[in-house]
């Protein structure tokens, strides 16, 4: 067996070992069942709620705001990340407040962007927008900075303009990194939707685990749980394999 192969055989035993854990600790009586409720219960529940659509205008929130929020996240991400890439003293002057700008608690904001806008989607949006923007920045300057010097030596013997330099040259070879920060960001996007639900909201699956929570329902809030789990996992392996399509990584 190949070294990939046996990692990817790892970490499927892993995940299925975590799986029967779930499945068999609430059954033995190890746990409250109130805690915890076994993972075929969960499946049940989820298929139910699917079924008779409870979850439907959720789930339809939930999408709309990680849409909105991930492509407000690409399309200024991008530009401001390459502004910030072009402009040195800039960058010397932010650098330090973007490298610590995750250690900021955003969601103490949370009161003030519904003061502002009221209570709906956009508060979410805005959220998880600012949750994920600045990864997209970060691997922007990272990527156009990691440029092999040869490549630009090409370009510039080649006496292509600046804008051609930029797309010919640098904006290719960046975008591996690039791609990594869309992925950080996916994943950031997805926690700040699911959390600003969860706190303060009308609808969404992050709004139905705190209102199940809330209201003792513990096989709908386990139900919802897994549908967001199960969602993440789609979208890393997903982008996991566009990445490996597009520049042959393997992981």
């Amino acid at each position: 067996m190949s070294e990939a192969r046996r990692v990817r055989a790892t970490r499927w035993g892993l995940v299925l070992a975590f799986l029967a854990l779930i499945e068999i600790i609430p059954r033995l009586g190890l746990v409250n069942p109130i805690a915890l409720v076994p993972l075929s219960e969960m499946v049940w529940q989820l298929w139910l709620l699917l079924k008779d659509g409870t979850l439907a205008d959720h789930i339809l929130r939930t999408l709309t705001s990680i849409v909105a929020a991930g492509a407000l996240a690409v399309v200024t991400g991008l530009p401001l990340g390459v502004a910030l890439w072009r402009l040195e003293t800039t960058r010397r002057i932010l650098q330090p407040y973007l490298t610590t700008y995750y250690a900021i608690p955003i969601f103490a904001f949370y009161p003030l962007f519904i003061a502002i806008f009221g209570l709906g989607s956009m508060p979410v949006i805005i959220i998880a927008w600012a949750w994920a923007v600045v990864a997209i920045v970060l691997q922007t300057v990272i990527g156009l900075d990691a440029v092999p010097p040869v490549l630009v030596k090409v370009g510039r013997s080649l006496r292509l303009s600046s804008w051609r330099m930029f797309t010919r040259i640098y904006f290719p070879a960046a975008t591996p990194h690039i791609f990594t920060g869309f992925k950080l960001a996916a994943s950031y996007t997805v926690i700040g939707v699911i959390a600003s639900e969860f706190i303060q909201a009308e609808k969404g699956v992050g709004f139905f685990v705190g209102f199940s929570y809330n209201n003792f329902a513990i096989q709908n809030m386990y139900a919802a749980i897994l549908l967001i789990l199960v969602f993440a996992v789609a979208l890393n392996s997903g982008l996991l394999a566009l990445e490996r399509k597009l520049y042959g990584r393997q992981g």
